[in-house]
């Protein structure tokens, strides 16, 4: 009897503890996903949005300014945090011409104004201009792109011409919407969905067979059995009072003929009784 009674109590603790880590996963899920909405999903999505040439282009720095003071530096080609104050800032601007970046040779580069489709146009690591490390850095970002006369590959939106990034990469974006989506949402859901099938009653009622004890079989079988007697006595009527041709006076009349009829039947045996002869 006691082994039993030690896998039930196994049982039950392993259901406690499993529902409190599938409960702790969903509410973690929800927070991380409020937390990717701002992080990846909205930078990913505006970058789609904004339609880049999936192409490099040839893009030449033409001005650098390091600005200091939160007045001064109204925007910044590179920004480590994307909700943090800024008082030191790099602003530079390059120009870019519709020529791949696959193709160029410095050695025969015309540097020609003509040939600039954009010029004195703003430069951004991402459409966002913010980032965290170690994916971004800001640093090496500037010593990059931050001099002037150096040629190196952009991308230009094809939606806003003057919006020009250093790195873009579709298929990355898109992985990274989709992961963004599914993995927090999915892991949400199915914690959820199985607390709410072991612990809601309707599906416990579903799943769980109850035993009746022994000493309770008979009074439970007999109950159910009057039970089923006072249903049928209420079918019957239902069916005799919902049958066509129904007439309330028809049915009072029969009642009062076997009424009269009953009263006869006693009234003979009364008098059959009285005078029948002694042996």
């Amino acid at each position: 009897m006691e082994e039993p009674e030690e896998k039930e109590s196994l049982l039950t603790r392993l259901k406690y503890y499993t529902t409190l880590t599938l409960g702790t996963t969903a509410c973690l899920s929800s927070f991380i996903f409020m937390f990717l909405i701002p992080w990846i999903l909205d930078p990913s999505i505006s970058t789609l949005m904004a339609n880049f040439d999936p192409e490099p282009v040839v893009c030449m720095t033409v001005q650098s300014d390091q600005r200091r003071g939160m007045k001064n530096c109204s925007w910044s080609s590179c920004k480590h945090g994307c909700t943090t104050e800024q008082f030191e800032c790099d602003q530079i601007y390059v120009n870019y011409m519709h020529f791949p970046w696959a193709k160029y040779d410095a050695s025969n580069f015309d540097n020609e104004d003509n040939l600039w489709v954009g010029v004195g146009v703003p430069i951004f690591v991402n459409i966002k201009a913010c980032g965290y490390p170690p994916k971004i850095n800001c640093s090496v970002f500037g010593d990059r792109h931050g001099r002037e006369n150096d040629v190196f590959p952009c991308y230009y939106s094809r939606v806003d011409p003057n919006m020009v990034i250093t790195s873009y990469d579709w298929n990355n974006e898109v992985t990274s919407i989709v992961l963004a989506l599914l993995v927090p949402n999915v892991l949400c859901g199915l914690s959820l969905g199985i607390v709410s099938y072991w612990w809601y009653p309707g599906c416990q009622k579903r799943r769980c067979q109850y035993q009746i004890p022994p000493d309770q079989e008979d009074a439970s079988s007999n109950q159910q059995d009057g039970e089923d007697d006072d249903e049928d006595d209420d079918d019957d009527e239902n069916e005799y009072d919902e049958g066509e041709g129904y007439d309330k006076g028809s049915l009072g009349r029969r009642q009062e003929g076997d009424m009269k009829n009953k009263q006869q039947e006693e009234e003979k045996d009364r008098d059959t009784s009285i005078y029948l002869p002694e042996e």
